[in-house]
């Protein structure tokens, strides 16, 4: 009977290790390490918007481009509200690094920059939001004449249901976005620490100019359609987002880029 039982025993310890050799193991997530991203949201009374503005690109930007080539964070994008909105961010930038350890190093730039801005921006601003943050999600290709629209969210069940509607309800739309062509680029990212801040998760929308976020209305509902009739999957999820998510207020933005 122990002989039985020992060679059953090894039977199913085999056929563990060849699970795992052929299918792997749960799949690993942002979350398996350290953060790798900084969310930094900036607000200024609306006369000093004009200022900061011409800080960021007669200054800042070649700041964070000396940081990129010395090392200090592997790429970084800088966005400004198209409008002056109180309830909202005037400036956003998102810092990508290229590992865990680059990203704590960024704490010793915090120490004489706060928020990456020297004195003279740091002057102008009246509120600074910093919200690490790791990308799960990104598609399409950026382009030089994009429009964005930044969408913040605040979920409402576990990171890992929340996952799975993103991969059924959102991706699925955004990927019929980039093929119709008027969405040129995305970034999804999911927050750090995000307990009582107003967003947990972001969404990014790079659309194709002007013209390409003129056409978002109704290419949202061509998508939609198509998916409903088409997509089981996408149709679940579809009856029970109010219930996952919470959306913030839409931000309408430009990039910055050196003159």
């Amino acid at each position: 009977m122990n002989q039985i039982f020992k060679r059953t025993r090894a039977f199913f310890l085999l056929a563990a290790v060849l699970w795992t050799a052929f299918f792997g193991v749960a799949q690993a997530t942002p979350f398996d390490s350290g953060m790798k991203g900084l969310v930094i949201e900036y607000k200024v009374a609306p006369a000093n918007r004009p200022a900061l503005y011409a800080y960021m690109r007669e200054q800042g930007l070649d700041q964070l481009e000396q940081w990129k080539r010395e090392g200090k964070l592997k790429n970084y994008k800088v966005l400004f509200g198209r409008y002056a909105d109180s309830p909202v961010w005037d400036m956003m930038t998102m810092l990508d690094f290229a590992d865990v350890a680059q990203a704590a190093r960024w704490k010793e730039i915090e120490r004489t920059m706060p928020a990456g801005l020297g004195p003279q921006a740091l002057a102008l601003v009246t509120s600074v939001e910093t919200n690490p943050v790791d990308q799960w999600f990104e598609g399409g290709k950026s382009t030089s004449n994009g429009v964005y629209l930044v969408i913040p969210y605040d979920y409402l069940v576990s990171t890992e249901k929340y996952v799975s509607y993103v991969e059924g309800y959102l991706l699925p739309q955004v990927n019929g976005w980039l093929q119709d062509g008027a969405l040129s680029h995305y970034n999804f990212y999911i927050g750090r620490y995000a307990v009582s801040r107003h967003w947990s998760s972001l969404l990014v929308l790079e659309y194709n100019g002007d013209e390409g976020i003129g056409q978002r209305e109704k290419l949202t509902a061509r998508v939609r359609a198509k998916l409903a009739g088409s997509d089981p999957v996408w149709e679940g999820w579809s009856k029970d987002k109010s219930a996952i998510r919470n959306t913030r207020q839409y931000i309408l933005a430009d990039e910055l880029r050196k003159p």
